[in-house]
């Protein structure tokens, strides 16, 4: 895959920071239950063929933008919904982007893995009413089910002047190194509005979604 292309692609995610976390003892299937809220199609209860199937066909579903694989491009989705609201807050639009994209799996070995990362935006909007919106969302999301995952991390964004400007929890299940899905807040790249970004990253293996792993995991 082109490198510039593959950094085009990436530029179209939102808050998608990758870190390699270390995992505890945990029953892996309790975090379908953010799935299950935040996602109106779960990617882990059907075929991908399927999921896709049933997104693009859903008649709340408006799609913005789309690139199928190529030899030279990857998969590429947009849109939004006209009537899907998972947040705690009014959101101006609910937005959904799936992505496919490389990513290293192994520094020393500059090892590779093409996954899917899945999104949905709550765009909340512009001033600092709509701000307090997303980061009382990311803070309820994680008081509700932080204890689904094995293991969280937080990470902020701190401007030169000492102010938050955005920031994301990181979960990971036991089993999965990786993170399989993120949390965030901040404001939309190029705009005024303020943003809540759920993440899933997927790998589809024989056409069923699960979540990544890293060289070797079972």
């Amino acid at each position: 895959m082109d490198k510039r292309i593959s950094e085009l692609i990436m530029k179209k995610l939102f808050f998608i920071f990758i870190f390699f976390l270390t995992s505890s003892a945990f029953g892996q299937a309790t975090f379908l239950k953010a799935v299950k809220l935040y996602y109106r199609v779960n990617p882990f209860d059907r075929k991908f063929s399927v999921m896709l199937d049933n997104i693009l066909k859903d008649t709340s579903f408006v799609k913005t933008e789309m690139k199928k694989r190529t030899d030279s491009n990857f998969f590429f989705l947009s849109g939004y919904y006209k009537r899907f609201n998972p947040f705690d807050f009014s959101a101006k639009q609910t937005q959904v982007r799936l992505a496919e994209s490389e990513i290293v799996v192994n520094e020393s070995t500059k090892q590779n893995d093409t996954i899917i990362f899945y999104q949905v935006l709550g765009i909340a909007g512009p001033g600092e009413e709509n701000k307090l919106k997303v980061q009382k969302e990311l803070s309820r999301f994680h008081k509700r089910f932080n204890y689904d995952f094995s293991n969280s991390y937080y990470k902020e964004t701190v401007s030169d002047d000492k102010v938050v400007t955005s920031a994301v929890y990181y979960y990971s299940i036991f089993g999965r190194t990786m993170p399989v899905m993120s949390v965030a807040w901040g404001r939309f790249p190029g705009e005024d509005n303020y943003v809540f970004t759920i993440t899933l990253r997927l790998k589809v293996i024989e056409n069923f979604a699960e979540p990544p792993k890293m060289p070797g995991e079972e």
